[in-house]
């Protein structure tokens, strides 16, 4: 039953035993991003009613504005630091990890929030990729990042959920010994997590910092 375990319990391990869940979630973003890219270009109401809502959203409420108040002032490490607060905090652990303390549903739940995230982003950005290179960079950059962050985080929360039901993925029998695993993987992988949104947070206030000058 312990053969499949990987003998490395660092971060190589820990990639190596989530690999199917980090792949699973890369390629629903793929597939919902396109989707909704494909239905914005389309003009389908329920795409153009969702990007105006989020759009709204983004103009008029918190932290959104927050972050933007902050960036006009001239206070560009701050505005990074609050990106990357509330990316790691919402982005990925509450919306994307968390999620999978219950068991198999959570990771449904997980792989919903993956869709969904993808979808709306997709109809967004139909419009920023389609602006000047320096705009298309920086929304390319900033995509790349943080939904790179967000697939690490999103594999956290599919192992956690499935720890319980399948315990023999940690070469124990016990479901709290595996669950506690599950936990020790999450920690590793948030170490990935952690970098990815620190350097989208980076790259996405830097690039706006310099737009809105």
């Amino acid at each position: 039953m312990t053969e499949n375990v990987p003998s490395d319990t660092g971060i190589r391990g820990t990639c190596h035993r989530t690999r199917p869940y980090l792949l699973f979630l890369l390629a629903v973003y793929v597939v919902s991003f396109a989707v909704g890219y494909v239905a914005i270009s389309a003009s389908l109401p329920f795409a153009s009613e969702l990007r105006a809502s989020l759009l709204k959203a983004v103009a008029r409420e918190a932290p959104f504005t927050t972050v933007i108040d902050v960036l006009r002032s001239g206070n560009l490490p701050l505005a990074i630091a609050l990106t990357f607060l509330v990316n790691l905090s919402s982005g990925a652990f509450l919306s994307t990890t968390l999620v999978g303390v219950v068991p198999l549903l959570g990771a449904a739940g997980t792989s919903f929030v993956t869709f969904y995230r993808g979808f709306t982003l997709g109809t967004v950005y139909y419009a920023v990729l389609g602006m000047s290179p320096a705009a298309f960079a920086l929304g390319a950059g900033t995509l790349i990042l943080e939904l790179g962050g967000y697939v690490f985080s999103g594999a956290a929360g599919i192992s956690l959920s499935l720890a319980t039901v399948f315990p023999e993925r940690y070469g124990v029998r016990s479901r709290w010994v595996a669950f506690w695993k599950a936990w020790v993987d999450t920690a590793r992988l948030y170490l990935l997590v952690g970098g990815l949104l620190f350097a989208g947070a980076v790259w996405e206030m830097t690039g706006l910092f310099l737009l809105l000058k």
